[in-house]
């Protein structure tokens, strides 16, 4: 479901689905999206803190469907990510949700947010992006070029990466971060992969624990139901304990990659580091392994 693409002088609802928001971040991001020409709601609990989560859940919820009800507003962004949007999906109503679609703007934690909006609304959200990102007060160019153009509904091409897999297909662009959708699988709220492109990224994971996730997709049939494959960016991901003995990440990635059946590609910008592009979730997208390129429809 396409929500109305972002215009000049629209209001955003800033929400805290997961861990609590970073102190001093507030009024450098305002400042910035303000100045983008853009009014700015908070929801009524951004600022709780309870434990590793920002405020209860009930009300973590409450503040994301009070915005999707709200008419004024026409993009939700999660103010950043951590822990916790997994406890919500069973408090939203996704029957009003998808009676007022909206842009969701997240990352990390909140793949789990966006992966349930999509799997019982229909929703299309923007992965990549989250308000913790304008701590300096601006953004990195790659960053912000795909934020505007996935908010706009506009098409866009990235060309990065390494063929793993030749081919070209399209398809919805489904995943993100990988923890986060691991959570999800035999759940009401992991979306279906059959002929979608699956997108994945960690950060933190030991490069065991990133195969076992990998794994777990693959004993769940996942890797044999996707149109493609496209591994971004593995942020700290590296052997705390045995290093010389366990290998890198990348190892994983590539024996992994190589295993597939289906255009894939590895090292695309998408993944927690400064640089990286956002991208629809849900969206029908265009992967041209040969040419290790991405184009949103």
């Amino acid at each position: 479901m396409y929500p109305e693409p972002l215009k000049p002088g629209d209001t955003l609802g800033l929400v805290t689905p997961s861990s609590p928001m970073v102190p001093g971040l507030l009024e450098v991001g305002i400042s910035y999206l303000e100045q983008k020409g853009f009014q700015i709601k908070l929801g009524e609990h951004v600022n709780a803190v309870d434990r590793f989560l920002a405020g209860e859940d009930e009300y973590r919820a409450k503040d994301i469907m009070r915005f999707f009800m709200d008419d004024e507003i026409k993009v939700i962004m999660a103010m950043g990510g951590g822990y916790g949007s997994q406890r919500i999906l069973p408090l939203l109503d996704y029957e009003l949700i998808r009676s007022r679609p909206k842009y969701l703007s997240g990352f990390s934690d909140t793949t789990a947010l966006q992966a349930a909006l999509f799997k019982n609304a229909g929703i299309i959200s923007c992965s990549g992006f989250v308000f913790g990102d304008l701590a300096a007060g601006k953004l990195d160019s790659l960053i912000e070029r795909t934020l505007w153009a996935c908010l706009k509904g506009e098409s866009f091409q990235i060309k990065k990466g390494q063929t793993m897999q030749p081919g070209a297909v399209k398809g919805r662009l489904v995943g993100g971060n990988l923890e986060s959708w691991i959570a999800l699988m035999g759940t009401p709220f992991q979306p279906e992969v059959k002929d979608c492109i699956l997108l994945l990224e960690d950060v933190g994971a030991e490069p065991y624990q990133v195969d076992s996730r990998l794994s777990q997709l693959d004993l769940a049939g996942v890797f044999t139901q996707v149109a493609g494959v496209i591994f971004g960016q593995f942020a700290r991901c590296t052997a705390k304990y045995f290093p010389k003995r366990d290998g890198t990440v990348d190892d994983v990635i590539e024996e992994w990659a190589l295993r597939l059946n289906v255009p894939c590609i590895k090292n695309f910008p998408y993944g927690h580091f400064s640089r990286r592009c956002v991208l629809p979730l849900g969206k029908e997208v265009f992967l041209n392994a040969d040419q290790y390129s991405l184009t949103v429809c």
